[in-house]
Formats: C-alpha cells, structure tokens, sequence
C-alpha cells in the first residue's frame, strides 16, 4: 500500500514529463533575462524578459523560429517607429497621422511574412511611447537591445537547459500514433455499424489526425534547429509513411462497412485475421520490438486472403456474389495489401530514426 502513491506521482511526472521541462525552461530564461538586463543597465529590462518569454518554446526549432521573428520585427519597426518619431513634429495631430501611415505600411509590409508581424507592433509603441520625448532613437536603441537580449536567452535556455532530442523524441511520438492506429485497427473487424459505432470511430480517428499533425510540427522544427538539416528527410519521410498507414486504417474501416454480407461470410474471417495481425504488427513497431516475426504472421495470412480471393472465381462460388459485392471486398483487399506494405515501412523508418538517435546520443 505504501508503494501506491509513489507509484502514482511516478506515471503522473511521466505524463507530465515535457510540461514540466517546458516550464524550466521558460522560468530559467525569464529570470536569466532580468538578472541580465538589470546588469547591463537597461532601463526597461522587461522587454528583455517578455522577449524570453515569448521566444521558448517546447522544441529548438520553434524557439529559433520565434526568435527569429521577433527579432527582425523588432529591429525593423523600432527602426521605422524610432526614425517616424525623431523627424515629425510632436503634436496630437502629426503623432495621430505619422501612427496612422506608418502602422498601415508596416502592416502592408507584414501581410504574409511573420518575420515583419511583430513590425507595426513596435513602431507603434515607440511612437505612443515617445509621443513628448526628444530622445527617440536612443530610446529605439534601447527597444532593440533589450528585445535582441530576450532572444539570445530564450534559444541559449532551450538549447542548454534539458537539451532536445529531436530523433528520440519524434520516434517516441511516432511510435505513440502507431500504438493509436494499432488500437483502431484491432477494433475494425468487431465494430458495430451505426450513428454510436461511427461517432466513436470518427472521435478516435481525429485524435489519431491531430498526433499526426503535431508529429509533422515536430518534424518541421526540427528543420529549423542548428545541425539538424542531414536528417530532414528521414523524418519527413518517416512523418508520409505514418499518415500513410492510418489513411490505411480508415480505407480498411470503410471497406468493412460497404461489405455486404454474403462478402463478408466467404473472406471475412480471413480478412479479420489480416486486421489482427496487422494490429499486432504496429503494436511491436510502437513498443520498439523487432517486428519481423509479426510481419511474416501478416504477410502469411494475406497471403490466405489472396488464395481466398482468387478461389471465389472459380465452380459456382462466382454466382453467390454480383459486381455490388464484389467491388467492396477487391477494396477490402487492395487496403489491406496497402497497409502490409507501409507497415513494412513504418518499421523500416522508426527502426533508422531509433537509429538516429542512438548514434546522436553517442
């Protein structure tokens, strides 16, 4: 009993695991930035900490991303806003109109670049901000170096404190959408059909479809982050191969469905058998285990499939089913050869990014 509540607090700081590290990260930089700004003298070093603020984020290649675009926004409309403010008259009107014209070209400028979104933002504020003081560029001097600050704290605090693993981590979030599709999969060949079956069935898929798309951010940053360009396209490829594999789960969940019966009394059973072991495929690429035994299990039992397929052309089996029932078991199959295939992949791609990953540890 009194191993319980360790236990517990154990899978709770599992599951929180990457918030908890996101957190450190964030409170690292922010105070990092203030102790800093405060000794370099800078008179509003809370820039220099909402900079740090904004600019950390779960990955290295987001917060250089974010980085990036703050920074030049900053530098460009603190140049914009500092100049507009130094040369116009200081006046409610003449403030009113240089506001007017300059936020409208910078946000001209901005539309569909997110370098330049933070670009009207700051020229705006150093103009309301400088609106009875002569000090203007001296005062956008100041915006840019405390901005520039926060940056440079923000990327050092995700590259420094609890270093990324950009293989590790997307493999272990390859592998948690596999464990997903596996768990679909398993539940096709018993799945009732009907408004409550395909409620469940479209609610699971979505979560299936929004791992999927943050698996494709991470792939995205990783891009963006020093020294991680040689495996772009290993983990793009390993990002097509998994939507791959679940736009087969959902053909395979359709083929099902459109099956009439008299189908699904001659394959059923075999095409059931194919989804199981298709199932227990993923399950042992999600859990990191060799697959290879669970794929000759796969391939043999499509294999049985295809026989079964072919025998229904032969005798007076053809006159038991018409062309209606047909087309959706030569689906049915056609997903299945699909899904053989990629699930071949899938182990290929987790297996080079596991890969990866060790010789990144190393």
């Amino acid at each position: 009993m009194r191993k319980r509540p360790l236990a517990m607090f154990t899978q709770l700081a599992d599951r929180h695991a990457a918030d908890v590290k996101f957190a450190v990260k964030v409170a690292v930089a922010s105070v990092s930035a203030f102790v800093l700004a405060t000794l370099l003298g800078l008179p509003q070093g809370y820039w220099s900490v909402i900079s740090a603020l904004i600019v950390v984020q779960a990955s290295v290649g987001g917060t250089v991303t974010a980085a990036q675009e703050r920074a030049v926004g900053t530098v460009i409309g603190s140049l914009v806003g500092g100049a507009a403010a130094f040369f116009h008259p200081h006046s409610l009107i003449s403030t009113s109109i240089t506001l007017t014209v300059v936020v409208a070209v910078l946000a001209f400028a901005a539309a569909g670049r997110p370098m330049l979104r933070l670009a009207p933002i700051t020229a705006a504020i150093l103009l309301v901000a400088t609106a009875n003081q002569t000090n203007t560029l001296e005062i956008a001097a100041e915006r840019i170096m405390e901005v520039l600050l926060g940056c440079a704290i923000g990327v050092v605090a995700t590259l420094v404190v609890f270093p990324a693993h950009v293989d590790r981590d997307l493999a272990k979030e390859a592998r948690a959408v596999a464990h997903d599709i596996a768990a679909l999969l398993r539940g096709a060949p018993t799945r009732k059909r009907g408004p409550d079956g395909a409620h469940l069935l479209l609610g699971a898929q979505d979560a299936i479809r929004r791992k999927l798309a943050a698996l494709e951010k991470t792939v995205t940053d990783a891009r963006r982050a020093p020294g991680a360009r040689s495996g772009a396209e290993a983990r793009s490829s390993l990002a097509r191969t998994l939507w791959r594999v679940r736009n087969d789960a959902v053909a395979v969940e359709r083929a099902l469905a459109a099956a009439p019966d008299a189908t699904r009394r001659m394959v059923g059973p075999l095409a059931d058998e194919v989804i199981l072991a298709a199932a227990d495929m993923l399950d042992e690429i999600a859990a990191g285990h060799d697959a290879a035994i669970a794929r000759a299990e796969t391939d043999a039992k499509l294999a049985a499939l295809d026989d079964a397929v072919a025998h229904l052309r032969d005798g007076e089996t053809v006159r038991l089913i018409d062309v209606a029932a047909a087309v959706p078991t030569m689906g049915l199959v056609f997903a299945l050869r699909n899904l053989d295939a990629n699930l071949g992949d899938l182990a290929d791609r987790l297996g080079e990014a596991q890969e990866r990953a060790q010789d990144s540890a190393d």
